[in-house]
């Protein structure tokens, strides 16, 4: 089941407080972190990676995510209904959340605790080391009831092909499941980008999860757990990388925290004169053929 809405040694570190609010908030201006002269990520204030910015993510001067149909967004869903979508493609903070940094510390503005309950979600975004964007997610149920049945997702769609003409297609890969959950994309010339989970404590289940069928598009986390991919190559296609979280129980006034971790690499030097060569050979067997 999908959902309708579509598509410097020390590590910099942006919080998104994101308050118990369902209205959609003014948006401020992305911020940006960087760090290790390698790496940059631009945040929107929905906690997603912007694209207002030139430099959604991105790392050694190659662009993953803001391309194309840009597409970065997260889901919650609690007692067997969804709460929020924040999806890029729309454009929308359905928790009327602010995202901002000061220096390396880290700043925070959430509203955890009062003004009529709901779910409170802090999100903190930062560079450990080069290529690799962390995040740490703060869910609390402000809802005045005990909630049952939530479920967290993430998801992304890399492009990271697509600055040296090698189109939006990547290999897909699902690399391990549970605790160790994590999933791949990577371009035909051997940049890569990972999402995978950093946390053992907190979930029931942690699902990776490639879309069949769309680059660009939320997918519900139930129907990521419910899907139970197994480890394995999904195929060279233009589909979205995701994780899914069944975090079970809340009770009112509790929170629970888990992160996943974005990990950009590129190919060792052989692996990349070989590709090179082989798409170079496979130019030169295109225009044989044109000739003959």
């Amino acid at each position: 089941m999908k959902f309708e809405l579509k598509k410097n040694c020390l590590a910099q570190v942006v919080a998104i407080a994101l308050c118990g609010s369902f209205v959609t908030a003014a948006q401020a201006a992305p911020t940006v972190i960087s760090g290790f002269g390698t790496t940059s990520a631009t945040i929107d204030d929905a906690g997603y990676f912007s694209s207002a910015g030139p430099l959604g993510l991105n790392f050694n001067g190659r662009e993953f995510v803001n391309l194309g149909t840009w597409a970065s967004n997260w889901s919650l869903n609690a007692n067997g209904v969804s709460v929020a979508v924040a999806d890029q493609v729309v454009g929308n903070n359905p928790l009327a959340t602010t995202a901002f940094g000061v220096g390396g510390s880290i700043s925070v503005v959430t509203n955890l605790g009062g003004g009529g309950g709901g779910w409170g979600l802090v999100e903190t975004v930062s560079i450990p080391a080069s290529g690799h964007v962390a995040v740490g997610i703060q869910l609390t149920n402000n809802t005045g009831a005990n909630a049952t049945g939530v479920q967290w997702g993430v998801g992304v769609d890399p492009d990271q092909g697509v600055p040296v003409g090698l189109g939006f297609g990547t290999t897909n890969v699902i690399g391990a499941l549970g605790n160790n959950a994590a999933v791949t994309a990577t371009s035909l010339d051997g940049w890569s980008l990972t999402l995978h989970n950093t946390t053992s404590a907190s979930a029931f289940a942690i699902a990776p999860y490639i879309d069949p069928f769309s680059c660009c598009s939320p997918v519900n986390p139930a129907a990521m757990l419910a899907a139970a991919q197994a480890v394995g190559n999904y195929g060279f296609a233009d589909s979205s990388i995701n994780l899914a979280y069944d975090l079970g129980a809340i009770a009112n006034g509790h929170s629970v925290s888990f992160g996943y971790e974005y990990i950009m690499a590129v190919p060792e030097p052989e692996t990349y004169a070989m590709l090179l060569a082989g798409l170079g050979l496979i130019g030169f067997s295109a225009r044989r053929r044109v000739a003959v």
